[in-house]
């Protein structure tokens, strides 16, 4: 199974030894700290992915690494643990990686034995901040990856070429889905819609949230661009993830139905984005956002 690069879009009308203290408050991206009636007593039997991840948290805990789990990096876990080689499946789901690395389980056993088995890696695992894990038929696999970040030195450079690929995908026409679009005209370069681009895509990052409402302030589209000094009619937005270039931004878009859809309306005049690189807290590596108005 391939793993997309993800993406969202909208569009709206404008107004060391594993503690038990560790184990016991180890989280996966996204979920909440495990109550102490959910803790792992030492004799259980580790016989699932969840109790495993649990593990694994724990252990980067331990080591006071962070690091976060990735849905991503599971499906490419399960794949590695079926005996195919990590690096072709991480090319082969469009994963960014740096460098990155695997831990093989072939017995699963107590959770003081899998603990155990773990343990006394820190010095290996130096730097990554993104794994996954897999168990299947009594084994576990554990890959981790440092993932390749944006290069930022010259945003502007990016972003420029974001929209020139963006205007050449609307000069081509696109099929999106089942879609034909024609030709649409080119797109200019707004500010007020860049820095509302850039507003989410740093909101994303420092809530750790995917897709298009701020969950702390209810915000949309519509009242950035508005509070970012844009006074058009209509605002449309597309995110995509876990991508490291403006070339494999525009393609993850154009991919999904959905998002090339949003891209390709022949009613937008104006465009801005924005990009970051998410942190070792965040669930993606990279954010990348396109507004468009008119």
């Amino acid at each position: 199974m391939k793993v997309p690069r993800l993406a969202a879009c909208l569009t709206l009308p404008l107004w060391g030894a594993l503690t038990l203290a560790a184990l016991a408050g180890a989280q996966t991206t996204g979920a909440a700290a495990p109550t102490p009636e959910a803790r792992l007593a030492p004799d259980a039997l580790v016989a699932d992915s969840e109790v495993f991840a649990r593990l694994v948290a724990a252990d980067f805990a331990d080591c006071g690494q962070a690091a976060a789990r990735d849905e991503a990096l599971d499906a490419v876990a399960g794949r590695v643990l079926r005996g195919f080689p990590l690096k072709g499946e991480l090319q082969a789901s469009h994963y960014p990686a740096k460098r990155f690395s695997s831990f093989l389980l072939p017995k699963l056993g107590k959770v003081k034995a899998v603990a155990g088995a773990l343990a006394n890696q820190c010095g290996h695992r130096v730097g990554f901040t993104r794994y996954g894990v897999s168990v299947q038929d009594g084994r576990a696999a554990l890959v981790y990856v440092q993932p390749a970040l944006i290069e930022t030195a010259d945003p502007q450079g990016w972003l420029g070429r974001f929209l020139v690929l963006t205007n050449e995908a609307r000069r081509q026409g696109q099929r999106c889905g089942q879609q034909l679009f024609a030709p649409a005209p080119p797109l200019v370069w707004n500010d007020a819609l860049a820095r509302a681009a850039q507003t989410q895509v740093d909101d994303m990052i420092r809530l750790n949230f995917r897709g298009h409402v701020n969950p702390v302030t209810g915000s949309e589209p519509p009242q950035r661009a508005q509070d970012s000094g844009f006074a058009g009619q209509a605002v449309g937005e597309n995110a995509a993830y876990n991508v490291l270039t403006p070339e494999e931004a525009l393609q993850a878009l154009l991919d999904s139905p959905g998002h090339c859809t949003v891209l390709m309306k022949p009613e937008w005049q104006s465009f801005g984005a924005g990009m970051g690189n998410g942190t070792p807290q965040t669930t993606f590596a990279t954010y990348w956002v396109q507004t468009f108005g008119r």
